[in-house]
């Protein structure tokens, strides 16, 4: 069986680092990585190390690594799909030709394309049309790269509405530093991982306007309700969406309160900078702030569902119109109180 991971960034390299490891010693399990960044495959084939990330952590010998999404596909009978979600449209139309019929594609982006506020499972359904027999997955969950390189003991879903492929996903990654929980609610675990990082912005925010941690939670917990309407109306679970749940409770609560990129951002906005000199910094840093583009499809999302979203709106009025952020939280403070029901 042959496993390709496409993208070597933090989140790709983990988990590439994760399956080899894995399988270190299973020669019937094949991994390979690819990046179209040819400095860092010819960094990564001669020191086993990242160029940009955890610098003391090397892949294991097992796993191959290309410059060629041809070489990648080629056989591979999962494709882990670890790049920023904005490029995935485009890298799949690039991969299109060379998939293996009866793939099993896994995605692990937490977003919504930019423009359509489409899931990217609706994205690989449009690119793929009927070219070939394909399965999609989503890999989700409180798990930061970080934790992953270090062997930490972490939880997370896998989403497959095929029960037999989630079971197989499952086994692959399943592990003793890994818990994989399965969950056959693809959209919703696409929605939740979306709308978290969205609301771990408003979360550093809040923490960045030196508000008191009983504001932040308050901020988190109202949010969360929104987008959980929004998502069950378009489809999703409500289950999926409980404190149980790793692409849900876990991520949520880690995201909002721990040390995320979307967070850092939220933070950085509360402190004073713009949006826009806010995510030059994390550019700069090379850390991706996925929520941005989620953030951006709320006032879509919100009227097609009929979901008032007050929160959430102001998240996309402080990122997108540049409201002051201590504006949006008297705004919302002010909001008139909920009725009986």
């Amino acid at each position: 069986m042959k496993i390709g991971v496409v993208g070597t960034g933090m989140f790709g390299f983990a988990l590439a680092r994760y399956l080899g490891k894995k399988y270190e010693r299973d020669r019937t399990v094949e991994i390979m990585a690819y990046d179209r960044n040819k400095k860092l495959i010819k960094h990564l084939r001669e020191f086993r190390t990242h160029l940009y990330h955890f610098k003391n952590k090397k892949l294991p010998e097992n796993v191959e690594l290309t410059g060629s999404k041809k070489e990648l596909t080629e056989g591979s009978e999962i494709i882990v799909m670890a790049i920023p979600s904005q490029a995935i449209r485009e890298t799949i139309r690039e991969m299109r030709g060379h998939l293996e019929d009866g793939v099993i594609i896994l995605n692990t982006a937490k977003a919504l394309e930019i423009g359509t506020a489409k899931t990217f499972s609706e994205v690989i359904s449009e690119e793929l049309e009927n070219s070939l027999r394909y399965t999609l997955a989503k890999l989700s969950g409180g798990t930061f790269a970080q934790d992953i390189v270090n062997d930490a003991p972490l939880g997370a879903d896998i989403a497959c509405p095929d029960k037999g492929v989630l079971k197989k996903l499952q086994t692959i990654f399943h592990s003793k530093t890994l818990r994989i929980y399965p969950n056959t609610d693809l959209l919703g675990v696409e929605y939740a991982g979306a709308f978290k990082n969205a609301i771990a912005i408003l979360a550093g925010i809040v923490n960045g306007l030196k508000l008191p941690y009983g504001s932040e939670t308050h901020m988190i917990s109202r949010a969360s309700k929104e987008a959980k309407e929004i998502a069950v109306k378009l489809g999703a679970k409500p289950h999926t969406f409980s404190m149980e749940s790793q692409c849900w409770g876990n991520d949520l609560w880690m995201s909002c309160t721990g040390k995320s990129r979307n967070r850092e951002f939220g933070k950085l906005i509360g402190i004073g900078y713009s949006p826009e000199e806010a995510l030059k910094k994390m550019e700069k840093d090379r850390k991706l702030v996925e929520g941005y583009y989620t953030v951006n499809s709320i006032p879509k999302l919100s009227e097609e569902t009929g979901v008032k979203a007050p929160i959430l709106n102001e998240i996309y009025k402080i990122v997108y119109e540049g409201k002051h952020p201590r504006k949006s939280i008297e705004d919302i403070m002010k909001m008139e109180a909920e009725k009986i029901k």
